[in-house]
């Protein structure tokens, strides 16, 4: 009777670990499959807002697990220090409706609801699975002064004149239609409203561009790689940049939209950029 019983428990054992080998090769494939959908998406030219808002819901629903790790990591762990300075050169405000686009996991969100106990604060974003990290964040926080909602930025559903703050960390570079999301920025803004960036950033000069997105290509694939077995996930990042435009240029954007001249700081030798503009009380 006992070997009857040793040789059914070492028979549920095997077939324990062939199911295991089964789902991860699953998984596997799963995963292969997404990696390769994003490619053929990536393959196409993204400066075509349509392709750039389907691949952002690729992309960002692959990474939402590990965003928060990555971020870290592909910062050299400054990720935490810079959106704290971003923060801190906000206006001081008693009850400000606040916006924070592309909010991603909720780190700026959290931060914000924390910053304006008696605001309100809202985290909108293009991926349902980052929204999913964020809200179980905030529940575990107990803020009740935050609330989550899918949303494109290029098509804030908020009416005019309506947020005192909007920040975004890393999230203009990724609109599907730049100059379209920062006009919608200036709409829902009020007079005297402020916006809030943290941004790569792509220096004017030809041989530092050349060079920062050849490192920032190399440093994204080896976290792709590390964080996802994929070496193209984070490479994004400097093609995306290929696409946006530098310092110089960006502040002058801002302007012709209306907003009053930027105050900027570089960081981490310029490849990352903190902004912070205003809409101009005569707006």
């Amino acid at each position: 009777m006992a070997s009857i019983q040793t040789d059914c428990f070492v028979d549920i054992i095997g077939n324990v670990k062939v199911l295991c080998r089964v789902m991860k090769g699953k998984r596997r494939l799963y995963e292969t499959g997404r990696v390769q959908r994003l490619a053929a998406i990536a393959a196409a030219d993204l400066r075509s807002p349509t392709r750039k808002r389907r691949y952002n819901r690729c992309l960002f629903a692959q990474v939402a697990p590990r965003y928060q790790l990555a971020t870290r990591c592909l910062s050299f762990g400054r990720d935490r220090h810079w959106k704290a300075l971003l923060l801190d050169r906000l206006p001081e405000a008693t009850e400000p409706v606040v916006v924070d686009l592309a909010c991603g996991t909720g780190d700026l969100s959290l931060a914000l609801a924390r910053r304006y106990p008696s605001g309100q604060v809202t985290g909108l974003d293009i991926s349902s699975r980052m929204l999913q990290r964020a809200q179980q964040r905030a529940a575990g926080a107990a803020l009740h002064n935050l609330r989550f909602a899918e949303a494109d930025m290029d098509d804030l559903p908020l009416p005019p004149q309506s947020v005192d703050i909007v920040t975004g960390g890393y999230a203009i570079r990724n609109a599907p239609d730049l100059q379209n999301a920062l006009f919608e920025i200036y709409r829902v803004l009020r007079p005297g409203g402020m916006a809030a960036f943290l941004e790569f950033a792509s220096p004017p000069q030809r041989w530092r561009r050349t060079l920062q997105l050849r490192l920032l290509r190399l440093w994204g694939q080896i976290w792709g790689l590390l964080l996802h077995g994929n070496p193209e996930v984070y490479a994004y990042i400097a093609r995306s940049l290929t696409h946006f435009p530098d310092s110089q240029a960006l502040d002058c954007l801002l302007q012709r939209i209306g907003f009053a001249p930027p105050r900027s700081r570089s960081l981490m030798a310029g490849f990352v950029r903190a902004t912070w503009v205003t809409k101009p009380f005569s707006a």
